[in-house]
C-alpha cells in the first residue's frame, strides 16, 4: 500500500498521496488528519499547476487523474473521509454522494474527455462512445489530466466544489430544473440533491451546497 503523509507539514496543511491503486489505498490515503491527497500520478507528471492553494481549516480535497475519476469509487471514498471529519445524517450522506457522483462524472465525461452526450442515445452509440473513453483514458495527457474535489463545511453548510480540466460550456441558457427543456451536464438532478448550485469558471467548476 502506497501512501504516504508529510509529517513535517503544518498541521492545516497535511498532504498525502494516493498510489492510484485501489479504492482501499485512497481510503487510507484520506485518512484523518490529511487535508490535501493527491495521486502520485498527477505529483510526478507535474499536471497540477491549476490550483496549489493549502486545503487549511475545515477542509478536504483530493485530486485525481481522469482515468482513476473514471474508474475507482472516488466520491463513494471521498463522501466516507468526510464523515469521519464532521457528523453527516444518512439522509444527508445520501444527498452529498448522489450530487457529487453526477458531478464528477459530468466533469470527467463532458469536461475532461469531450465525449458528446448525444452518443449515448443508441446502443452503437454507447458502443463507440466506450471505444472513445478507453481510447482517451489510456492517452498520458488526458487521462492524465486533473479532475479535482474539495469539501469545506461550518455548523450550518457543507459546500462540495467540482473541478475538471477541460474547456468548459455555455450554461448561460439553462434554466432551472422546474422549467421544461432545462438542460446542462446535468444540471437538473444537482438541483434535486442539493440546496443551492452554482457553475463557476466557464463551466468547469460545480459548487454545491447542503444544508445541515
Amino acid at each position: 500500500m502506497d501512501v504516504s503523509v508529510d509529517e513535517h507539514a503544518d498541521a492545516d496543511m497535511r498532504v498525502s498521496c494516493w498510489d492510484g491503486a485501489s479504492d482501499e489505498t485512497l481510503q487510507a490515503a484520506l485518512a484523518y488528519p490529511v487535508r490535501r491527497c493527491m495521486e502520485v500520478d498527477i505529483i510526478d507528471g507535474g499536471n497540477d499547476r491549476a490550483d496549489r492553494e493549502p486545503a487549511a481549516g475545515d477542509r478536504l480535497s483530493l485530486l485525481v487523474t481522469t482515468r482513476s475519476a473514471y474508474r475507482h469509487s472516488i466520491v463513494r471514498t471521498f463522501v466516507e473521509g468526510l464523515s469521519k471529519r464532521l457528523p453527516l445524517t444518512e439522509d444527508l450522506k445520501i444527498r452529498i454522494s448522489s450530487a457529487a457522483q453526477e458531478a464528477l462524472m459530468n466533469a470527467v465525461l463532458h469536461g475532461n474527455l469531450a465525449i458528446d452526450g448525444e452518443l449515448r442515445g443508441s446502443l452503437d452509440g454507447l458502443i463507440a462512445a466506450q471505444e472513445i473513453i478507453e481510447a482517451k483514458l489510456n492517452s498520458p495527457e488526458i487521462g492524465g489530466a486533473v479532475i479535482r474535489l474539495d469539501a469545506a463545511w461550518t455548523a450550518a453548510c457543507v459546500e462540495i466544489t467540482i473541478r475538471d480540466s477541460g474547456d468548459g460550456y455555455d450554461y448561460s441558457g439553462v434554466r432551472p430544473a422546474a422549467e421544461d427543456g432545462a438542460s446542462g451536464r446535468g444540471l437538473e438532478i444537482l438541483q434535486v440533491f442539493s440546496d443551492a448550485v452554482t457553475v463557476l469558471n466557464g463551466g468547469t467548476t460545480v459548487r454545491l451546497e447542503f444544508h445541515r
